[in-house]
């Protein structure tokens, strides 16, 4: 009886880590959402404006936006010219094909490709940059 007992207190106190845990992936998730959109405006706001002057703990910021490329594997276009489900095409189920003789290795670098990107960047301010964004009047 008394292990029975011991073994559902256990039960529960892994039930609520458990729920705490998913309660914080959710807020993780809607966080990120929240910065994702807040830097996109920023960037927007840059890129029609000019770089800009933020404080961070009460040390001035450039803000500027860097453009860049990321490199993307479409596996939907892989999919489609295999005949299967996107699903289907993770690492080993792609490494099955090539094996299978379905796809070559040289013909997946087909299916990468670059993506444009741009990243908002922070860096501490020179005296020059605060007069430039400025206009002199610091």
């Amino acid at each position: 009886m008394d292990i029975n007992v011991r073994t559902q207190v256990q039960q529960s106190e892994i039930n609520g880590l458990f729920n705490e845990v998913e309660t914080i992936k959710k807020e993780c998730s809607r966080m990120k959402e929240t910065i994702d959109t807040k830097t996109e405006k920023i960037i927007s706001h840059i890129l029609k404006h000019g770089n800009v002057l933020a404080y961070k703990d009460d040390v001035p910021h450039v803000l500027t936006v860097k453009n860049g490329q990321t490199t993307k594997f479409d596996k939907s276009a892989l999919a489609n010219d295999l005949g299967v489900t996107v699903s289907e095409l993770d690492y080993v189920g792609v490494a099955e094909f090539v094996e299978e003789k379905k796809v070559t290795s040289p013909k997946l670098n087909d299916y990468y490709y670059q993506e444009p990107t741009q990243k908002l960047k922070a860096r501490k301010a020179k005296k020059s940059d605060i007069e430039l964004i400025l206009g002199g009047r610091s």
